[in-house]
């Protein structure tokens, strides 16, 4: 296969499985959008629709903060830049996403992730409550948001960080949610 049948082989997986997909800056206005085509384009299936919605809002707002690209709206505020992608599969939905975040925050998010996969429910419970009743900006509170995915998803967190250059890596994070 040359190069350009296995594009066009990866572009029609693309478009026959993407519910959703965006590139740029995840400020109020994207989100509000993304959040409504969510729900509508999955109302046939409110419970799953509900899990997705939730995961999409903590991991939108995750990039919205931390990723280490920014980009400012017409009001001077700065918002995070990344990309997100809902798919469907046969037995599942796959939420990913994926931003920069800066090299000396790659250790401590795979860390957490780590933690995050080898607990169960209560466990990650226990430790969210944890989190929560830390003080605000102590190193370790922070990526609540990731626990409560976790605890959504139906399977473990899927993530890995790809080296961009000196200063930055490309953080991935994928969750999988079944659709019954």
């Amino acid at each position: 296969m040359n190069v350009a049948e296995n594009a066009y082989q990866v572009y029609t997986e693309l478009i026959d499985s993407t519910i959703i997909s965006y590139n740029g800056p995840f400020d109020a206005q994207v989100l509000s959008i993304i959040a409504e085509n969510i729900e509508y384009s999955l109302s046939d299936n409110p419970r799953v629709s509900k899990k997705l919605f939730k995961i999409f809002i903590e991991l939108a707002q995750n990039i919205s903060y931390y990723s280490a690209e920014k980009q400012e709206n017409s009001e001077g505020i700065l918002f995070g830049v990344g990309i997100i992608m809902l798919r469907e599969f046969e037995n599942h939905y796959s939420f990913s996403t994926g931003n920069l975040i800066e090299r000396k925050q790659v250790l401590p998010v795979l860390q957490k992730c780590e933690t995050i996969n080898l607990l169960d429910r209560e466990k990650l419970r226990q430790y969210k409550r944890k989190l929560r009743n830390m003080p605000s900006g102590e190193p370790g509170s922070g990526n609540i948001g990731l626990i409560q995915v976790a605890l959504t998803a139906d399977y473990p967190l899927e993530y890995s960080v790809i080296p961009v250059n000196d200063d930055n890596s490309f953080y991935i994070i994928n969750i999988r949610v079944n659709k019954n």
